[in-house]
C-alpha cells in the first residue's frame, strides 16, 4: 500500500517546527510525478489516503497549506525543482533517509521529506494529519 503523509509538528526532534512528509517510495513517486508537471505544465493534483494535494508554481512563493482534506503546495519555479531533486535522491537511496528545505515562507517551519521512516508510525501514529497549525504572528 503507497504511503505520503503531511502534516505540521511543531517542536520537532531538535526542537524546530516542521512540516513532515512521511512516504515510502511509491508515495514520494506521486509527489515527484504532480511536481514534475506543476514545474513543466502548471498546477497539478493527486489524491491518496483521502487527501487531495493540489501543487502550483507561482512566483516568491514557497508555503503549504495544510488542510485535513486539502493540501496546496505553492512554490515558485526555482524551488520547485529545488524540491523534485531532493525527492529523486531520495526515491534512488536504498535506504531510509531525509532532506530538509528550509525556505519556507509559511509556515514557518523546516520541510522535512522522508523516505521508509515515518511509514508505521513515528509522530503519525499519534497525529495521524500532524497538529493545527498556529495562528499566524502578528508583527508589530
Amino acid at each position: 500500500m503507497t504511503v505520503f503523509r503531511v502534516g505540521f509538528f511543531p517542536d520537532f526532534n531538535w526542537g524546530d517546527d516542521a512540516v513532515l512528509i512521511g512516504a515510502d517510495r511509491d508515495g514520494l513517486r506521486m509527489l515527484q510525478s504532480a511536481m514534475r508537471s506543476a514545474h513543466e505544465n502548471g498546477p497539478a493534483t493527486f489524491e491518496l489516503h483521502g487527501v487531495r494535494h493540489r501543487i502550483v508554481q507561482q512566483d516568491d512563493a514557497a508555503d503549504i497549506e495544510l488542510g485535513s482534506q486539502t493540501v496546496v503546495w505553492r512554490f515558485d519555479d526555482t524551488k520547485l525543482a529545488t524540491i523534485l531533486d531532493m525527492v529523486t535522491g531520495l526515491i534512488d537511496a536504498d535506504h531510509p533517509a531525509h532532506n530538509y528545505f528550509d525556505d519556507l515562507n509559511s509556515p514557518d517551519a523546516t520541510l522535512i521529506i522522508s523516505v521508509n521512516e515515518y511509514v508505521d508510525g513515528g509522530p503519525f501514529s499519534e497525529f495521524p494529519q500532524g497538529m493545527p497549525l498556529p495562528p499566524p504572528s502578528v508583527e508589530s
